[in-house]
C-alpha cells in the first residue's frame, strides 16, 4: 500500500498538480490500508524527499504548491481520531447497546470472535445486516455450541459464514471488527445473562494499529478452523 501511494505521488510530480482524482485514490487508498500515525508519518518523510529529488530552480514554486497539497492530504489522515476509545459496563444495557450501534453502523464487514453468543437482539441485528449485503462471519468455540439458547445454528442457518474451534481447548476470544476500521474487545459475552447480571466490560477503539493486530488474529484462527457443516 506504502508503494501505492508513493507511485501516485510520483505520478503527479509529472505535471506538479495533485489533480482531485490523484487526491481521491490516495485516500482511498490511505482509508483500505488503515495506517498508524507512525506510518503516515513516514509517508510525509517520503514525499519530502521526492519533491527535493524533482525541484529545480525553474519549477520551485510549483514544487511547494504541490508539497503543501500532498502534505496536506497525509496530514489530514494523520490527525483524525483514530485512537478514540470509548468504555461501557454491564449488568445494565450498556454493552448491548454499544454492540448493537457499532452493528447498526457498519456497512461492509463485520467479523466476530466469540466463545457463545446467545442474545436474540445481537443475533437478530446480524441477520438483518447480513440480508442487507453486510459481510459477516463468526468464529466460535464448540464447547457452547449446542446449549440451550446459543443462537449459532439459527445464524448458520440465515447463511452467516462461521468457523468453529473443535479442539480440546478453548477458543475463549471476545472481539469484533466492524469494517476493519473499529475493534470492540472485553470480557462481556453477548448473552443476556451478561447484560442483566454479570460485572462485565466492553472497549471500542478506532486505533488502527489495534485493528490490525486483532484482524490478523481473526484471519489466523479463520485459516485454522473447521467450518460449522463440517462439524
Amino acid at each position: 500500500m506504502v508503494e501505492k501511494i508513493k507511485a501516485s505521488l510520483a505520478s503527479s510530480l509529472n505535471d506538479l498538480v495533485l489533480v482531485g482524482s490523484e487526491k481521491k485514490e490516495i485516500k482511498s487508498i490511505i482509508k483500505e490500508a488503515q495506517f498508524s500515525k507512525r506510518e503516515l508519518d513516514l509517508l510525509r518523510s517520503e514525499l519530502f524527499k521526492m519533491a527535493r529529488a524533482a525541484s529545480n530552480k525553474d519549477n520551485y514554486e510549483f514544487i511547494f504548491d504541490w508539497i503543501e497539497d500532498a502534505n496536506k492530504l497525509l496530514l489530514t489522515e494523520s490527525d483524525s481520531p483514530k485512537d478514540e476509545v470509548s468504555v461501557y459496563f454491564s449488568p445494565g444495557e450498556q454493552c448491548l447497546n454499544a454492540i448493537l450501534n457499532q452493528i447498526k453502523r457498519s456497512t461492509k464487514k463485520i467479523e466476530i470472535c466469540l466463545f457463545t453468543i446467545s442474545d436474540d437482539r445481537i443475533s437478530d441485528a446480524l441477520m438483518s445486516k447480513h440480508q442487507q449485503g453486510v459481510h459477516i462471519k463468526i468464529i466460535t468455540d464448540n464447547d457452547k455450541l449446542f446449549d440451550k439458547g446459543s443462537d449459532i445454528d439459527k445464524l448458520a442457518a440465515a447463511g452467516i459464514a462461521i468457523k468453529v474451534d473443535v479442539t480440546d481447548n478453548h477458543m475463549h476470544h471476545k472481539f469484533a471488527i466492524f469494517d476493519q476500521q473499529r475493534t470492540l474487545t472485553g470480557s462481556y459475552n453477548w448473552t443476556r445473562s451478561a447484560e442483566k447480571y454479570n460485572h462485565e466490560n466492553i472497549l471500542i477503539t478506532e486505533n488502527s494499529q489495534v485493528t490490525k493486530n486483532f484482524k490478523r488474529e481473526f484471519d489466523s484462527l479463520w485459516d485454522e478452523l473447521k467450518t460449522y457443516d463440517e462439524i
